[in-house]
């Protein structure tokens, strides 16, 4: 076995290598979709009082702005690009990525319910890292910390550096943050930065990984690890690490369709309600 830290990696399965290099990557993950409902997820932002609305596509690529529209990851993609440097075009940049994270058939770990990522109104009268609005301002400085990804997630998921009251992004856990810090990344990062799925994790836990023993115990270091391990595992297959991430997730549930049961300690937690 290689190492990167602490946690050993495990041998790159074969299975992984083989799936991986008959994919045509410049398809492959730009054009997972899912659908939305975009009538329902305006409704909730607009009951939230979030001055935004969001947008899809429809079946021949134009714009559809109700009923049912699709996000794909090259959606994402463009919204982070955008992000830099804009904290409003940031905002949209992570409901979108909420809302193709919870309507996505097979990934998990977002929250119930619409999120909220704006600092509580009782909790604004000291903060000075948050807009008029209550978004905190690291949800578009953290491009600039997206060549060391652990940092970036800490403070997403911990608040502003040192010298400035703050904490991290409400309703932010780590299946949502990371995607949105690998869409950002698409365009303003030549480090991979892949999503971290409980799904995925509980493949890598059974393919021998001990850095973590669920989703749940996920910290800043141990998503570097991850991020380390997906790496590993693509140079050695000769893929995009995005390409070995998605064959994660897929690992995950055919082997519970397989068995007709999963293992409690890799099993997904947080499936959203639609």
């Amino acid at each position: 076995m290689t190492t990167t830290g602490p946690a050993p990696i495990p041998p790159l399965p074969v299975a992984c290598a083989e799936w991986c290099r008959a994919q045509p990557p410049a398809l492959l993950v730009a054009d997972e979709y899912v659908e939305i409902d975009l009538d329902l997820w305006n409704l909730r932002l607009a009951e939230k009082g979030v001055d935004l609305r969001l947008v899809g596509s429809g079946p021949d690529g134009g714009r559809v702005e109700t009923g049912s529209g699709y996000l794909r990851r090259s959606d994402l993609w463009a919204a982070g690009r955008r992000a830099r440097g804009s904290l409003e075009e940031a905002v949209v940049a992570l409901y979108m990525c909420s809302a193709w994270l919870s309507s996505h058939p097979t990934r998990s770990g977002i929250r119930r319910g619409l999120p909220d990522f704006r600092v509580p109104e009782r909790d604004r009268a000291g903060w000075r890292s948050a807009s008029s609005h209550g978004y905190p301002l690291v949800l578009h400085e953290v491009v600039d910390w997206l060549d060391a990804p652990a940092e970036a997630m800490s403070l997403l998921k911990h608040g502003a550096p040192e010298g400035r009251a703050g904490q991290g992004v409400p309703d932010l856990g780590y299946p949502l943050a990371s995607l949105y810090l690998s869409s950002l990344a698409m365009a303003w990062s030549d480090q991979p930065v892949v999503p971290v799925d409980p799904a995925g994790i509980g493949t890598l836990i059974h393919a021998g990984w001990t850095e973590v023993d669920s989703a749940a115990r996920m910290t800043p270091r141990r998503y570097q690890r991850y991020l380390d391990l997906v790496e590993t595992w693509a140079v050695q297959a000769g893929v995009e690490a995005l390409v070995v991430e998605m064959w994660l997730v897929r690992r995950w549930h055919q082997r519970r369709a397989q068995v007709g049961t999963t293992d409690p300690a890799s099993a997904p937690r947080g499936r959203p309600s639609h």
